[in-house]
């Protein structure tokens, strides 16, 4: 019997757009078996495209206070679509009470990363720390029948920090998303030559370590720093602009996929200095683009950039700065071929494989 595939709404709740959203979407469009997933009250455009089936979806505006309206909804949505549901399989979107989820059927969990177990102080006193679903993930892990992540550290860590058998591990790598079908398009007020920032820049992100250490490099006086996403400068990251001398030179800007291959494609180089991460989309993505990847250098963006990638202490501003003036110093032109096919050693084919042999092993 073929199972159908049952992913909850989790992650398109909690946000529009993101590197956990870009899995699942590329994922589901993929599946070669039935798929649906209970939405509910969502924030994400993108999910309503493929295959996968949509049950009981509203799609409201992600402004402020959108999260509360959709608690008070969504778990009547998935008492109705989760409770009685026999001869599926459950794939949640992101980490939950597994107390909720049909106790019967088989499950399947994706650990996206470690961070919170790796880097806990980075997750003190914030708005996350108390309510958000992490906190479930260590319980879904034990009552999984089959743990997915997307790197052999993550592996390792499932294994070491939460004590998950090995033998219901998975690697399913993520990859790039399929640029050709995406014609770039200038972003509005960018400035030429720049680095890149893409995506969030919170605590364990690192943005002040690449801020600083990309303002410190003489070679890049005559650069600027182009945020794609993110969110708007917050305060604190406006006075470290300001005090660094660089607010002329640095701009935050939300950008279309045909913006962001632009971007790619006009940067000197992208800048990713996290402290951990799972797998690292900002770093394939660039390289298949031929953009050269100033990246930390930590195994899971190891497995990602492998010797196309240039590595750096996340910790440490003066590496951060020496990253910077070598990506000058280097140029896009003779490591671009090389980027482009360590980035083609991910597929977005394959991980759906993967996931199929996966749920083949449950049926």
């Amino acid at each position: 019997m073929t199972r159908t595939v049952l992913f909850t709404g989790d992650i398109f709740r909690l946000q529009s757009r993101g590197g956990i959203t870009r899995y699942f979407l590329e994922l589901m469009t993929r599946l070669q078996r039935p798929a649906e997933i209970a939405l509910g009250v969502h924030l994400s455009a993108g999910v309503h495209a493929g295959a996968t089936r949509v049950r009981a979806a509203l799609r409201i505006p992600a402004v402020r206070g959108a999260h509360r309206l959709a608690a008070l909804v969504n778990p009547v949505v998935d008492a109705c679509w989760l409770g009685g549901r026999r001869g599926v399989i459950v794939h949640p979107t992101y980490y939950r009470d597994p107390r909720g989820l049909p106790s019967r059927e088989p499950l399947v969990v994706t650990v996206h990363d470690m961070t919170h177990e790796r880097l806990p102080s980075q997750f003190r006193a914030r708005w996350w720390s108390a309510g958000d679903p992490v906190r479930h993930k260590a319980a879904m892990c034990r009552r999984a029948d089959r743990v997915l992540c997307y790197t052999e550290a993550t592996r390792r860590d499932l294994i070491g920090l939460l004590g998950v058998s090995p033998e219901k591990i998975r690697v399913t790598p993520l990859a790039s998303r399929d640029w050709s079908t995406v014609s770039p398009a200038p972003a509005p007020g960018a400035t030429a030559p720049f680095f890149l920032w893409v995506g969030e820049r919170h605590a364990y992100k690192n943005f002040d370590a690449a801020l600083e250490g990309w303002a410190a490099c003489p070679e890049a006086a005559a650069t600027h720093l182009l945020c794609v996403g993110g969110g708007p400068f917050r305060a604190h990251e406006r006075v470290a602009i300001e005090r660094l001398g660089a607010a002329a030179r640095v701009r935050q800007l939300t950008a279309s996929d045909a913006g962001l291959r632009w971007a790619y494609e006009q940067a000197l180089g992208l800048l990713y200095t996290s402290l951990w991460e799972g797998f690292g989309l900002p770093v394939v993505e660039a390289m298949a683009l031929g953009c050269p990847a100033v990246a930390s250098d930590l195994a899971p963006l190891r497995e990602v950039g492998g010797d196309a990638a240039s590595y750096v202490d996340p910790g440490d501003r003066d590496s951060i700065r020496e990253g910077v003036r070598r990506c000058l110093v280097e140029g896009r032109a003779p490591g671009a071929a090389r980027r482009r096919e360590q980035a083609a050693r991910f597929s977005w084919d394959d991980c759906a494989r993967r996931h199929e042999a996966v749920y083949r092993e449950l049926e």
